[in-house]
């Protein structure tokens, strides 16, 4: 069933067993998960199934810290969320990841990597992919073979793409149909209330841009509305607990991480040309892949540095596929969001291609001046018989409580304080990219493939993020240290749960929305069993959904 929030009654009561706020990556695989259960779910967004500028600019912000996208540009109000504007990059964290790292302050998951994979498959499948391994075992056999990279630091690794997923568009029936599924567009939680012991949550405060306010009841609560946005949310609920929900221990919104994406020098190799095949992107029977070079486990611990991936490219190429948008002047940004709301699916796909097109253009030239001043700095003058590739780094922040979100005085125009951001960053966020280099310039040398024209002056200012928003409600075991329990429960409330990115405690390099989507489905487990050990229904005294 679907329903327009600005059309519901105001003051309205609805009830569900299951509410989940947010209707992305997240959101999505979760309700998929539990459509067939003998369950009444809702799921709230608060955009629609097209871009609405009006609603988008609920999404506005401030940003304090390190520079970044403005907060608009970066998270998305309207059914699929980001998963309608994402790149598709596909790959789980690493084992390491999710390990305490004696080293490495705030570190550690209370679950491992193992809790995790028998997800996998069917988080592939939601993503479109057609297998979901990663090891080297499995890589397509007609995928050229890699540099040799025995007796180093460093490994082969691949990502995989999803087919261009649209949430949006491929969930949208199998929400809208199910049966015991009503989603809710328009409708915009704006707080979180709580019964008067300050235990659980008795329903979620709803108001449209039309003026509308009701409330709606569940028996379990999901937050799954990006990074940014649940901390946010946790933040503004202060009825009850005046420092916010679960925030007894001030961490709510601090350990804010990104992924750190920057060119990182590049490679002159000592014969031309190298076949570097294995790190394009390219099809292989049917999979969509790219290689990569990323440190091994046993040189992290070894070394106490932060893990990271580095790509292998042309000496000009034409940047971060799905980028232009994020990184684009606002004037830019808001005609696109005007056209694709005004034309049709497929007349705004066409306008974002040829937008895409122009930005690649640009970005090809910005690297072809870079590898132009590389050149002028590299010692081997001599470019006969030789090669220049470009390095793009992803790589891991630390974990950092001063990197944070927190309540801005200025209010949106539902008169709910936006979100603030002060993003940091520290010598050892970039002085683990500036070793790994060295380390494979040695590497290199050693080997006589060549060696790293390290990047110039001020790379930091280069440094982007990756529009991941991860580690505002972190997991873990201590309520001191963590938001959600190993389960994505909030420590203090009974019945709060908190899905997507938002609840890593340490962020790999590995773009997030393949982890997002399996511990999405791990939590749709944990509620079915939740909801059977409890076998209460809902309050009868408030109108269901299904019948609103």
């Amino acid at each position: 069933m679907l329903i327009d929030a600005r059309q519901v009654e105001d003051g309205a009561a609805l009830s569900a067993d299951l509410v989940v706020v947010g209707a992305g990556p997240a959101g999505i695989a979760l309700v998929d998960r539990l459509r067939s259960a003998d369950l009444s779910i809702c799921l709230i967004d608060g955009g629609g199934f097209l871009p609405d500028l009006r609603t988008q600019r609920l999404c506005r912000g401030e940003s304090i810290g390190a520079p970044y996208f403005q907060l608009d540009a970066c998270r998305f109000r309207e059914f699929g969320g980001a998963g309608n504007r994402w790149g598709g990059w596909c790959r789980p964290l690493d084992p390491i990841d999710l390990d305490r790292r004696d080293w490495l302050p705030w570190s550690g998951w209370p679950i491992d990597r193992a809790e995790l994979e028998s997800y996998y498959a069917d988080a592939a499948e939601l993503l479109q992919l057609p297998t979901p391994y990663f090891e080297a075992a499995t890589w397509p056999a007609r995928m050229p073979p890699p540099f040799d990279m025995s007796g180093t630091e460093f490994e082969n690794a691949i990502a995989q793409f999803s087919p261009a997923t649209d949430f949006g568009v491929r969930y949208r029936d199998r929400m809208v149909h199910a049966r015991r599924v009503t989603t809710l567009l328009h409708a915009n939680v704006s707080e979180l209330l709580l019964d008067p012991d300050g235990g659980r949550i008795e329903s979620v405060e709803v108001r449209t841009l039309n003026g509308r306010l009701f409330r709606v009841q569940g028996r379990a609560i999901v937050l799954a509305t990006g990074g940014i946005e649940n901390a946010r949310l946790l933040l503004v609920s202060r009825g009850v607990r005046p420092a916010g929900i679960g925030n007894e221990h001030d961490v709510v919104g601090r350990y804010f991480m990104e992924h750190l994406h920057a060119p990182a020098g590049h490679l002159m190799t000592v014969q031309s040309p190298v076949n570097r095949d294995f790190y394009r992107n390219a099809t292989y029977d049917g999979r969509h892949v790219r290689g990569l070079l990323t440190p091994t486990a046993d040189a992290l611990t070894r070394h106490e540095r932060l893990n990271c991936s580095i790509a292998i490219d042309a000496a000009s190429y034409s940047g971060e596929t799905g980028s232009q948008l994020v990184q684009s002047p606002q004037a830019f940004r808001t005609a696109f969001l005007q056209l694709e709301h005004i034309l049709h699916h497929d007349a705004a796909v066409r306008v974002k291609h040829g937008a895409r097109l122009v930005w690649n253009a640009g970005q090809t030239i910005e690297t072809w001046r870079s590898a132009r001043t590389a050149r002028t700095r590299d010692p081997a003058t001599d470019m006969e018989g030789r090669q220049l590739l470009s390095l793009y780094v992803r790589a891991e922040q630390a974990p950092n409580p001063s990197s944070r979100v927190s309540l801005s005085s200025r209010k949106d125009a539902l008169g709910v304080p936006q979100p603030r951001l002060d993003w940091r960053l520290h010598d050892v966020d970039t002085g683990s990219i500036i070793a790994w280099l060295a380390e494979l310039d040695a590497h290199v040398q050693h080997r006589s493939v060549g060696h790293v024209i390290m990047p110039g002056n001020g790379w930091e200012d280069r440094i982007i993020g990756g529009g991941h928003h991860m580690g505002t409600t972190r997991m873990s075991g201590d309520s001191r240290t963590g938001v959600v329990d190993a389960h994505c429960r909030v420590h203090s409330v009974e019945n709060l749960y908190i899905a997507g990115s938002s609840v890593f405690a340490t962020a790999g390099w590995a773009n997030p929305t393949f982890t997002i989507v399996a511990l999405a489905l791990r939590l749709a487990d944990e509620l079915q069993r939740a909801f059977a050990s409890t076998g209460t229904p809902p309050s009868r005294e408030r109108r269901s959904v299904a019948r609103a």
